[in-house]
């Protein structure tokens, strides 16, 4: 406080109200990416060849487990997409090969273990399901081999806890279930 005799003190370097003039803002820098685009031609080449129609299923599989199983660790968004393809012609090439206990494990074995662990769940959950779904349309008369696809996809979802995708293979195997006169399990 102040008494009617003193006078405040004043710093005369502080800027007051409009005095100074403003400095121009500082044009924003464009944001460089970490790391360069990833070059994924070799994983595009590998799965192009196998869409020959003279290819056999069996001559296809060790390709597409190949390209599941990079050892380059790539998971950007290209190598993703190409190995989210591999994946679902992996299934489609155990179902035509009637390769069926193959396809029960591919989702949840370690053939697709590093791919899942490496993309958003969401996304996993998509791949899970197409598959799911196109091995049902592949092997409509195999409901024992779908039933027990569900299983293990549940089990899978419980130990890693999808709930929602647990969820939806739930609603399938109910179905599948409905299906082979199991009502009660349904």
């Amino acid at each position: 406080m102040t008494t009617e005799g003193e006078s405040m003190d004043v710093d005369s370097a502080a800027p007051s109200g409009g005095d100074t003039p403003m400095s121009p803002p500082k044009a924003a820098e464009p944001i460089q990416p970490e790391e360069e685009e990833e070059d994924c031609s070799d994983l595009s080449d590998l799965l192009e060849s196998i869409n020959d129609a003279s290819t056999t299923p069996s001559a296809k599989i060790p390709v597409l487990t190949s390209i599941l199983n990079d050892p380059a660790e790539r998971h950007g968004p290209k190598a993703s997409a190409i190995k989210e393809r591999a994946v679902y012609a992996l299934a489609r090439a155990y179902c035509e090969d009637n390769r069926h206990d193959e396809v029960v494990t591919l989702l949840t074995g370690a053939a697709c273990a590093p791919f899942f662990a490496n993309i958003t769940k969401a996304k996993c959950a998509k791949v899970v399901r197409a598959v799911l779904d196109a091995v049902c349309a592949l092997a409509p008369d195999k409901l024992d081999m779908q039933a027990q696809i569900c299983h293990n996809i549940i089990a899978w979802c419980q130990a890693e806890k999808r709930s929602f995708l647990r969820q939806r293979v739930e609603a399938k195997l109910a179905s599948v279930l409905f299906q082979q006169d199991k009502y009660a399990e349904a």
